[in-house]
């Protein structure tokens, strides 16, 4: 922690920020944004990425550190690339017997657990949202999909210190499979229940009211990345056994 601590105040305070890199144009004729823009710049063509939408009030008070957007972590990477393998090892080295044994109690929590917390943590940060929003200090642009985006999030705990106290004292091993076995399970379903969340876009007058066509699409989101991941999951064990045994 003391060391990203130091490399941060380093690369925020340390190197000179850049100029002359970004430059506003407007395009009144487009009405909406796209992910990818190819731009003709004499004869020659640029790719341009999107990076988020930026306030009128804070166009020139763009970060102009090219390092800065160098370090910058893609979630994609994260979700896509890193997370996968860590899931998998940790599933190859789960010792089974004690893991199916409380395969019903692990699943409970897992899913239903973390559906709850996602609900609960969403619903209190939609009453704070509302008393805010009351009192003047937040704008109307905070919806409830919003509040249960991140209790979808933060459900997820890992608790590797937990874990670690456990082996440590040699804890009751049924325990130790039935925490283990949830933290491995929990970051799936909040990966796909964010998706879900994420999914849910509600058409008409009111975008933000309660529509049944993009609820309903927003089950059949979580229903397909469960299944999909779920099938992929199942083969990708059975090779995994059949190369290690065979």
């Amino acid at each position: 922690m003391i060391y990203g601590l130091i490399v941060g105040v380093i690369l925020r305070y340390g190197i000179p920020p850049a100029s002359g890199h970004d430059k506003p144009f407007s395009c009144s004729q487009e009405d909406r944004a796209y992910s990818t823009l190819l731009v003709n710049i004499s004869g020659k063509f640029f790719e341009y990425t999107l990076k988020g939408e930026i306030s009128p009030g804070k166009i020139h008070n763009v970060e102009q550190n090219d390092i800065l957007r160098k370090v910058t972590f893609d979630p994609e990477v994260f979700f896509n690339i890193l997370l996968p393998p860590i899931i998998f090892h940790a599933g190859y080295s789960l010792k089974k017997r004690h893991f199916f044994r409380n395969l019903g109690s692990i699943l409970t929590y897992a899913f239903l657990g973390t559906a709850v917390s996602c609900f609960i943590i969403g619903n209190l940060m939609y009453g704070v949202v509302k008393l805010m929003k009351l009192v003047g200090q937040l704008s109307d642009k905070f919806y409830y999909t919003d509040c249960l985006l991140f209790g979808a999030i933060i459900s997820a705990t890992d608790p590797v210190t937990v874990l670690a106290i456990f082996n440590e004292l040699h804890a009751d091993v049924d325990l130790y499979a039935l925490l283990f076995g949830e933290s491995v399970l929990n970051d799936a379903v909040a990966i796909v229940l964010s998706s879900s969340i994420v999914a849910y876009q509600p058409t008409g007058e009111n975008a933000h009211a309660f529509d049944a066509a993009a609820f309903f699409k927003s089950v059949g989101v979580f229903l397909g990345i469960f299944s999909g991941s779920f099938m992929m999951g199942v083969a990708t064990g059975v090779v995994t056994a059949l190369i290690s045994f065979c």
